[in-house]
């Protein structure tokens, strides 16, 4: 009978501290409110280098062409993925801007800063369609040739 009374309370024993262990298992923590993070400056480098010919009044004259490196710097570095999304719509613009310049246009400091400024503009026009805000804050051309 002695037996059974300890087999009784070590089975009661028992329960008790699995079923505490299992009731502590069970539940689950509320979720920590998402902290309110600043936006850091972030970069978006265009890939690959943007080629693409200029124009060319006479078809007698040499072809030329203009290659640069594109990087966005945008006004919150977690846009990065929305700008992947709209990529090739941004280099469309830029291809279209580029490819309508003669070559004199694009052969100066002066006319790269203009194209940059132009560029700059399209890309925020493109962003601000299709966002409602524009995303970026500056363009930058990491690398500019033409030839």
């Amino acid at each position: 009978m002695l037996k059974k009374l300890l087999l009784g309370l070590v089975s009661l024993i028992f329960i008790a501290v699995s079923s505490s262990a299992y009731a502590g298992h069970g539940k689950k923590e509320e979720p920590a409110e998402p902290e309110n993070v600043a936006p850091e400056i972030g970069y978006y480098q265009i890939s690959p280098d943007i080629t693409t010919n200029v124009a060319t009044l006479n078809p007698r004259d040499k072809i030329h062409y203009v290659r640069i490196k594109i990087s966005l710097m945008l006004e919150d570095s977690r846009d990065s993925t929305i700008i992947a999304d709209v990529e090739p719509l941004i280099k469309d613009a830029i291809v279209t801007i580029l490819g309508s310049k003669e070559f004199g246009q694009v052969a100066t400091n002066e006319a790269r800063e203009k194209i940059r400024v132009e560029c700059r503009e399209k890309v925020t026009g493109i962003l601000q369609e299709k966002f409602g805000k524009p995303l970026i804050i500056d363009l930058l051309f990491l690398s500019y040739m033409y030839q």
